[in-house]
């Protein structure tokens, strides 16, 4: 809404301190003070206008102070008796109401003033309540009524040359004609704004460049739904320039979502996040009202909705409606709706989605909103085809192109016709849905034409999302039709529109993201399977295999020294500045959380069970957010501060050739193989790699098989379950893991090393929790046969090279904390491997995360004893316990390990992982090798601790003699495994010692051994 400030009035010094007490002091206080000082105020003709423009300048700043100078306006009236002051603060008091999202209050006040007014015989000031009334009233769904009254307005203040009454009246008319989707009419009513503006006299530059810098705003925002995007990025930035100029926060505001929702078209949605997340922060500085936060939730749930954040998604779109219902403005309602529906189909709601937009779809019709009401039948139809009524989706979808094309809404239109090629290509695959050629012809060619308008459409606009998804369906087709080369053409098409989509994500974003469009590089490997072209399919399953963690490696390599331009340095500063700010508080989020988190361990310590227990998990769950999202942004303020001509990081890592066969069979030595597994369309499918060739092997139904083995496998290593604890059963445990061996290994059996040759082992999928080296051929476990190790991604091969590994002159560092005695063991193990490696030490109350950040940095080896913990609801969160709070992932994300060979977790659950998009393994295991560990020991399960103390000491033992890590440890394990007394006769089950695995380098340590 745009408004006017009374000109032409002398104001005295006297009088603006008079305004300015008024509106600093609170509510009653400024009444009492009105009252005293009643007989020294200025005339009501003249104050009327002071309070009313006070208010005006403070409704987008502060909105309650302003409704409050609307209060004591109309106090003093009634004081002195002037209707018309009256009337003037009841204007103040609607266009207060009207910035806090109360339109029907809004709209009943103004009619009230206007009433005054006409009473008066003051035709303009009546005019003047039709500016903020016509607003509210379209969002009340009386716009044709509001466009109407606006005209009567117009005629009255042209008639009393009252042009900048003209120019507010405008702009609000352009604002409804956005609203009810008449984009063009929008255009012409700012551009002629624009002519008026030129031709004003009296007014300040400060009040023109706002005003132009609003005509810009909404300029921008309109192009944008029109699809010129590049004019539209020109105008807003223009503006938002403008207003970070002048410090008007809230068309700033607008200039900023308006930029962050053109990413979000384009692809950018790191960007857009930083800019959400940036908008936020400066909401909560300056206490904008609650409209503007609805608003923010529902933008912001949107662009994690594309990043598959569905969680976050669904409970901010969901508090987004119930301000928005408290609020009873029906158009936000409806929109908040219908985002909020958005959030329950991705969470597979489909029903409740169809109630939600049956509710957005009659409210904006009752508002005759009919574009807001067609954008709501668009995202049914997308439903439809969700739910498999192909037919149903093709129909609405096509009667939708018709209406957004006439209509030249672009970005609407591309997606109708997704919906209209994406259900023919569905009902062409059906069985019961017979075709003749001529009508299966005549759907090939509605595909064809379809997705290729649509490219067209995301060439011109720059749509890269829509661009892969038609790419993607392009490829579908011409795979059906055994077209394979065209395929490939499609799907590497559409992997290159990703991968540009990709370059502006950062850590956790990245495997977010892929989740939703890892089907694309699926289909592609498919592709090369079928076609038996291995080398081809082995790439692209590579190609986005592990790719944040890939991208901490890139991150943590020296830069060349940049020289920068003086403009760029002063640029850099302020974004410098920027991310210490978040820094800083994100470390203090970050000790908040550790408090709480410790509190909450030790609670039924201290305090009688129950008591203020939920009071702490609540604390302990926000606190968790909030360094989730400070984490978060700390990357993307990290991304924008780095220079902007800095090469993007997915050609840093040479994504041409990084993940070829050739480049990586160099760092495989004689008698090693390495095992990639894909989990696709029901088949298990492995591929093997050695120095010289590349072999594979297809299981048809092997996903079923793994899905009928594994649970019982995994109920087998619970000790719970054990009828006697002492006397494990063994054989029904060999069974399975003799199953698993047949379906896992068996087929490459012949392609096997040569015994003690070397195993390496890329899982793929629920195949990363499963201990390989206990697979049974009948005779011997795996690890009998061979050394074994475990990469994430087979293209880290170069990364984790043994070559790579320099000695190191200090020595290993041990930390054990035996949670105040609960795990005496810890302690134990801790001094004994500190007394083995000659090593540094810190125990107890001195294990503390302070301790080992810094001790850390430099050392060889570092080895934890302590409790571990996995969570698979927050990966990041996944941690082990230290004596002053849990050292979690995202800690460790945080240590410098440069210079470490070897990282062993011997606590619980410290290699269990969650598998996000791309294959990531979000857990500790990954954020220690994104520190700079060349390898880990880490364990699957919740270890038993005389057993981990052996099977560290002699893991130790077997390292100290220089043998590899890989063979240290399948030695250790043998050793228990092969135990023939009877007292140690359990040690042979696989719980026992199955438990830790190596992943990353296999090389034997490289450091001097000082006596500590």
């Amino acid at each position: 809404m745009c408004l006017c400030i009374e000109k032409g009035t002398h104001v005295s010094t006297d009088e603006q301190v008079f305004v300015h007490q008024l509106r600093d002091l609170p509510l009653e206080e400024g009444r009492i003070f009105i009252q005293a000082h009643l007989h020294e105020l200025p005339p009501p003709d003249i104050l009327k206008i002071l309070l009313k423009d006070e208010s005006l300048r403070q409704r987008d700043i502060h909105p309650f102070t302003a409704l409050k100078l609307a209060e004591q306006l109309l106090f003093y009236s009634e004081l002195v008796q002037s209707r018309s002051a009256y009337g003037f603060g009841l204007m103040a008091k609607g266009d207060s109401l009207s910035i806090l999202g109360q339109e029907q209050a809004t709209v009943d006040i103004l009619e009230e003033a206007a009433s005054i007014f006409l009473f008066l015989g003051e035709e303009v000031n009546w005019a003047r309540t039709r500016i903020g009334w016509i607003v509210s009233s379209a969002w009340l769904g009386r716009a044709e009524e509001a466009l109407q009254v606006a005209e009567e307005a117009r005629a009255v203040f042209l008639r009393h040359q009252e042009l900048l009454r003209v120019c507010a009246l405008d702009h609000n008319c352009a604002v409804i004609y956005s609203q009810i989707g008449n984009y063009r009419k929008a255009l012409e009513t700012y551009e002629r704004l624009l002519q008026i503006y030129a031709t004003l006299p009296n007014q300040s530059e400060q009040f023109i460049t706002h005003a132009i810098a609003m005509v810009k705003l909404n300029q921008g925002r309109n192009l944008s739904w029109l699809g010129e995007f590049e004019q539209a990025r020109q105008l807003l930035e223009e503006a938002s320039e403008s207003f970070q100029a002048l410090r008007h926060i809230g068309p700033w505001l607008r200039c900023e979502d308006g930029l962050a929702q053109l990413d979000v078209l384009q692809g950018h949605y790191g960007s857009a996040l930083r800019r959400y997340y940036q908008m936020r922060d400066r909401s909560e500085q300056q206490q904008l009202a609650s409209p503007t936060f609805a608003i923010l939730m529902q933008r912001i749930a949107s662009c994690l909705l594309k990043l598959n954040r569905i969680t976050e998604a669904n409970h901010l779109t969901a508090e987004s409606v119930e301000i928005c219902r408290r609020l009873g403005a029906s158009l936000d309602v409806a929109t908040a709706l219908r985002e909020y529906a958005t959030t329950l189909i991705a969470g597979q709601r489909f029903k409740d989605a169809l109630h939600v937009l049956d509710e957005a779809w009659t409210l904006f019709s009752e508002g005759k909103l009919l574009h807001h009401a067609m954008i709501t039948r668009l995202q049914q139809t997308s439903l439809l085809l969700t739910m498999g009524q192909f037919y149903e989706a093709y129909e609405q979808a096509s009667q939708l192109k018709t209406y957004f094309d006439e209509r030249q809404l672009v970005v609407r239109a591309t997606g109708a016709r997704l919906v209209m090629a994406e259900a023919l290509l569905q009902l062409m695959q059906q069985p019961e849905f017979l075709l003749s050629p001529a009508h299966k012809d005549a759907y090939q060619q509605e595909v064809r034409a379809l997705t290729q308008e649509v490219i067209e459409f995301t060439r011109r606009y720059i749509l890269r999302e829509e661009g892969y998804r038609a790419l993607y369906l392009l490829g579908q087709m011409a795979a059906l039709e055994e077209h394979y080369a065209e395929a490939e053409s499609y799907y590497e098409a559409a992997i290159e529109q990703i991968e540009q989509i990709l370059e502006n994500l950062v850590v956790d974003l990245l495997p977010a993201f892929l989740h939703s469009t890892w089907k694309v590089y699926e289909a592609m490997i498919a592709l090369g399977l079928q076609q038996r072209r291995l080398a081809f399919a082995f790439q692209y399953l590579e190609r986005a295999r592990s790719l944040a963690l890939r991208h901490y490696f890139v991150a943590t390599q020296p830069d060349e020294q940049i020289r920068y331009e003086p403009s760029e340095i002063v640029l850099r500063q302020e974004k410098q500045a920027e991310l210490l700010r978040i820094q800083t508080e994100f470390h203090e989020w970050q000790a908040r959380y550790r408090r709480s988190s410790q509190q909450l361990e030790s609670f039924d310590q201290i305090l009688a069970p129950g008591v203020g227990r939920q009071a702490l998990e609540q604390e302990v769950r926000r606190n968790e957010e909030k360094v989730s999202e400070l984490f978060e942004r700390l990357h993307l303020q990290q991304f924008v501060s780095s220079r902007t001509d800095e090469k993007p990081f997915l050609d840093r890592i040479n994504r041409s050739s990084e993940y070829e066969v050739s480049r990586l069979q160099p760092y495989l030595r004689e008698q090693q193989l390495l095992l990639a597994y894909f989990l696709y369309k029901g088949k298990l499918v492995i591929l093997a790699l050695t120095r010289d060739e590349i072999k594979c092997v297809e299981q048809e139904n092997g996903i079923e098989v793994l899905e009928r083995l594994l649970p019982p496998l995994y109920a087998h290593l619970e000790p719970g379950g054990w009828p006697d604890p002492l006397h494990p059963p063994q054989q029904a445990i060999r069974k399975l893991l003799h199953k698993l061996y047949g379906l896992l290994l068996a087929p490459i059996a012949d392609w096997l090393p040569e015994r003690s040759g070397e195993l390496t082992i890329v899982p793929y999928g629920l195949l990363h929790n499963l201990p390989f080296h206990a697979l049974y051929d009948g005779e011997q476990f795996l690890i009998e046969r061979f050394q074994i190790n475990y990469l994430p991604a087979a293209s880290l091969l170069p990364q984790l090279h043994a070559e790579a590994l320099e000695e190191s002159k200090m020595a290993p560092v041990v930390f054990g904390y035996s949670g105040q005695g609960q795990l005496p063991r810890a302690l134990e193990e801790a001094q004994m491997v500190q007394q083995l490696l000659h090593g540094v030490s810190f125990l107890e109350s001195e294990a503390t995360i302070g301790q080992l950040q810094q001790q850390v940095v430099g050392r060889p080896l570092i080895h934890l004893a302590t409790h571990g913990q996995c969570r698979l609801d927050a990966p990041n969160f996944s941690y082990v316990r230290l004596a002053d709070g849990q050292l979690n992932a995202i800690d460790a994300f945080g240590l410098n390990l440069k210079q470490c060979q070897l990282v062993t977790l011997s606590g619980c659950e410290t290699g269990l992982a969650l598998t996000g998009g791309g294959d990531e393994q979000l857990g500790l295991g990954r954020a220690f090798l994104a520190a700079g560990a060349a390898s880990l020991v880490m364990s699957l399960w919740p270890v038993e601790d005389a057993a981990t103390n052996e099977l560290m000491i002699l893991f130790y033992q077997h390292l100290l003699q220089g043998e590899g890590k890989a063979q240290a440890l399948r030695a250790a394990q043998c050793d228990l495994l092969r135990r023939s007394s009877q007292s140690e006769a359990q040690y042979r089950h696989p719980y026992f010692w199955a438990a830790f695995r190596l992943v990353g380098n296999t090389a034997p340590l490289c450091f001097h051994q000082v006596e500590h």
